[in-house]
């Protein structure tokens, strides 16, 4: 069962859009288990998870929300875009379905939700965390780089195609170039890491071994912080791995979400 359309809402910010699908006769059975899975920058739920969406929604019922300023949701209508934008429709979004919550974030969706998981820990019943930073670096501004909407169509027009595609919702098929634009710029990343010590969920933490957006320094710090974490170093990785190496990735994320679940 597939449904498209609004997954949350809100007085302030527009509702947000994305994708929620559980296969027919999932979740054996039983209660339903919501799994929020989150995007990074200029991508969408639907695109960055779409090679983990079958696998995980025999199982849960999978939203896939596409983040303010992407896809099928517009910014608020002041125009504003900032980390907090993003914390506040993750949080939302949480809520509405009712805490605490399995997540898998990636990169952008993952810094939003360590930027949340500092606050307010009990909405998550387990976090997975894709190609995170815990505080600017070099690698990161490179990563960002990538970006510039006018030589990324230069020299990946295909890819060009698919952002004006998946971003044609939010105002025709130049906004892909503003949501380019916008996520070059950069959404600071500045988590106070001590801040963290009271989430005591199910953690996953994944970073392909090649990708320049990631700091192992970083990671290193979080398995300090959390000793109970589960971590994926995935061989020949880059930074999406959830789709480049979904082969990989997918087996260990089914693995530790069921544990997860039968063992909060």
């Amino acid at each position: 069962m597939e449904s498209v359309g609004p997954v949350g809402g809100g007085a302030q910010q527009p509702p947000i859009g994305g994708v929620t699908q559980q296969l027919p006769g999932g979740g054996g059975g039983g209660e339903t288990t919501e799994l929020v899975a989150l995007h990074g920058g200029t991508g969408t739920g639907r695109f960055h998870w779409s090679k983990q969406l079958k696998a995980l929604s025999r199982e849960y019922r999978v939203h896939l929300p596409d983040l303010p300023g992407h896809g099928r949701t517009p910014l608020p209508d002041d125009g504003s875009y900032s980390p907090q934008v993003l914390v506040d429709a993750v949080r939302r979004l949480l809520t509405d379905l009712g805490p605490p919550v399995h997540v898998l974030a990636f990169s952008m969706g993952g810094h939003a939700s360590l930027a949340l998981a500092s606050s307010d820990p009990g909405l998550f019943a387990s976090l997975v965390l894709v190609g995170v930073s815990l505080r600017e670096h070099r690698g990161l501004d490179a990563w960002r780089s990538k970006f510039d909407p006018d030589e990324l169509q230069a020299s990946f027009p295909l890819w060009a195609r698919q952002l004006s595609k998946l971003h044609e919702p939010l105002g025709g098929p130049a906004a892909w170039k503003d949501v380019c634009r916008r996520d070059a710029k950069g959404l600071r990343v500045d988590v106070d890491v001590d801040s963290l010590a009271g989430l005591g969920c199910p953690t996953m933490l994944v970073r392909g071994d090649r990708d320049m957006a990631v700091d192992p320094g970083q990671y290193a710090e979080l398995r300090l912080l959390w000793p109970h974490a589960d971590e994926l170093v995935v061989p020949g990785g880059g930074h999406d791995v959830q789709l480049t190496r979904a082969r990989v990735v997918g087996p260990a994320l089914v693995d530790f979400l069921d544990r997860a679940r039968r063992n909060p």
